[in-house]
């Protein structure tokens, strides 16, 4: 299935070949018209040419109904507009299904041409209208996300500087295998780590380093995934958000369904964690790889051979330069930690340096009396720059 509908694509279901032929030399005419002869048939062609704007379905057919099938096309995609058609008998008995199925319109048949395209254009505005609202809550959300994640990345640079890292990480991979989702993506590589804001401060580096941990702490980290999944869960159109979280320590398996691709995208996100560990803890490109590739049946197929080829296009744009604190710029990337001279960590190695970042240093040095960094810091820089 393609990602963005066309706003003109309209799916045709009746097991009337005739009704159907109809609905092509008139409709076809301002529309993009594919239509089946039965439920499971329009099943297969919503997953083949879709998604659609609009799906129009007859009540009364074989095997499966359409109250049944257009239940289906909404839980596969619930943007989709649905509008059933019915005889006269069968009116009274279909318009509670209507009422409890959101069904846009209930349609008598048979429908006059102008008729149906006066509510074919109806349904399309309804979707326009769904278009909107949702990339409006998407950008109004994303803004938020982003705001929360800077406020935190001062707070806990640890575990929010490796969440910018890894959605970074993912949405490049995610685009080199042809997967385009930033804003579950975004959303998920950011509520992933949003339990340790809870975390003690004392066992922080010991947490994110992996190193031994003492039992009652091992229990607090598992249960991180379940307890944001479940604060994420009670929250509208969060509940996939949620479920990616819970499946990121899964092995992927290509036998299960992942009808939403909520799977796939934990995937691309659990090996985007995983190098960025591998990274972080100072191991060569070469020694990272070898280990991914041991255990490449856990993760998505084609994913560690994506990650390879964004390595080599990284690898040729950027070098390590010495940089004075006051001159790092935002795209910069950190080298080494970033310490005050209390031992107090203020980014880890690999903090991707943005305005935020920026704001915060420039807090430290007003604050002490003298420049309480090194004068020279290591930091990954584009060539060119």
């Amino acid at each position: 299935m393609s990602t963005t509908p066309s706003i003109n694509n309209i799916l045709f279901v009746d097991d009337e070949e005739t009704v159907l032929s109809g609905f092509r030399l008139t409709i076809g005419k301002h529309y993009d018209v594919s239509v089946a002869t039965s439920g499971p048939q329009g099943l297969e062609v919503f997953e083949k040419e879709g998604p659609f704007a609009v799906v129009v379905s007859d009540f009364q057919m074989p095997g499966m109904n359409g109250a049944e099938f257009l239940r289906a096309i909404r839980s596969k995609d619930n943007e989709t507009v649905t509008m059933l058609l019915t005889g006269a008998a069968n009116f009274e008995n279909v318009s509670e299904t209507v009422r409890s199925g959101r069904i846009f319109r209930l349609l008598g048949k048979p429908c006059r041409t102008e008729e149906m395209k006066e509510n074919i254009s109806d349904a399309l505005e309804q979707y326009r209208l769904i278009q909107a609202e949702k990339n409006m809550l998407e950008e109004t959300l994303n803004g938020a996300v982003r705001a929360m994640t800077s406020i935190l990345a001062a707070s806990k640079p640890l575990f929010f500087g490796r969440s910018q890292r890894v959605k970074q990480m993912a949405f490049l991979l995610a685009d080199e295998m042809g997967v385009n989702d930033p804003w579950r993506l975004e959303l998920a590589a950011t509520f992933a780590y949003l339990g340790y804001v809870g975390l003690p401060d004392e066992v922080q580096e010991d947490v994110y380093n992996h190193k031994v941990l003492a039992d009652e702490v091992v229990k607090i980290v598992s249960g991180f995934p379940t307890f944001i999944s479940e604060v994420l869960g009670e929250i509208p159109r969060l509940d996939e958000i949620a479920s990616i979280i819970l499946h990121i320590d899964n092995d992927y398996n290509e036998d299960v369904p992942d009808e939403r691709e909520v799977r796939k995208l934990a995937s691309i996100l659990r090996i985007s964690q995983h190098y960025d560990r591998y990274a972080t803890e100072g191991h060569a490109q070469s020694r990272i790889f070898e280990t991914l590739q041991q255990r490449k049946e856990i993760y998505l197929p084609g994913a560690i051979e994506a990650l390879g080829k964004l390595y080599d296009i990284g690898r040729a744009d950027t070098q390590i330069e010495e940089v004075s604190p006051e001159c790092l710029e935002p795209g910069m990337q950190m080298a080494e930690n970033l310490r005050l001279p209390n031992g107090l960590l203020v980014a880890p190695k690999g903090t991707i340096v943005d305005k935020h970042f920026l704001r915060i240093i420039q807090n430290y040095m007003a604050t002490y009396s003298r420049n309480p960094f090194p004068e020279r810091i290591d930091a990954l820089v584009k060539i060119g720059d």
